[in-house]
């Protein structure tokens, strides 16, 4: 691909980005306007188990990492 059609490509990709975060409707998660599950984490570091209720009206971050 020329670098003419590539940056066209980039141009559009980005327009249609900007159409959709400037739209009423957008991207809605399936998710969204539903309860958060409960955690299901048997292993607390420095705390006791939790749950959500527990959390509630706190700001709560959740890191996930993995090995490999």
């Amino acid at each position: 691909m020329s670098y003419r059609a590539q940056s066209i490509a980039v141009i559009l990709g980005l327009l249609f980005l900007g159409l959709m975060a400037s739209s009423s409707e957008g991207f809605v998660s399936p998710l969204q306007d539903r309860p958060a599950p409960e955690l299901a984490s048997t292993t607390w570091i420095n705390s006791d188990p939790l749950k959500l209720q527990d959390l509630r009206g706190k700001v709560v971050l959740l890191e996930f990492w993995t090995y490999g």
